[in-house]
């Protein structure tokens, strides 16, 4: 469930990524357009990103051995982070790539844990 959740949250990182400047360049503003576009929200969404990041990722690799989500989890949040000191032109593709990798990560992971339960239960 949390590899769900923490997908999700990707997801919505990367709809944010893409709406923002949609949003922006339409003209459209208000409060809620100015919390979303502060650079305190992107701090904001790293502390779950990572925290999911920390709880799934290495807990699935004791379970499946398999290196690749963690990989590209480290991967992706190491994008995140370097979307935050980037530069303006920068900051949407690293924040979309590393998006994509977080979610890549988790939703592999998932399915990962999936066939070491399925095996588990097929060697009982």
């Amino acid at each position: 469930m949390k590899d769900l959740i923490a997908a999700a949250l990707s997801g919505l990182c990367i709809v944010h990524c893409l709406a923002l400047p949609v949003l922006l360049a339409v003209g459209s503003s208000g409060l809620l357009l100015g919390l979303f576009s502060s650079e305190w929200f992107h701090y904001l969404m790293l502390l779950p990103i990572s925290a999911l990041l920390a709880w799934s990722l290495p807990g699935g690799w004791c379970i499946h051995r398999n290196k690749l989500p963690f990989v590209l989890g480290i991967s992706g949040f190491l994008l995140l982070v370097m979307a935050l000191f980037a530069g303006h032109d920068a900051e949407l593709p690293l924040s979309l790539a590393g998006g994509i990798l977080l979610a890549s990560a988790h939703l592999r992971n998932r399915v990962l844990l999936q066939r070491s339960m399925e095996m588990s239960h097929a060697a009982h």
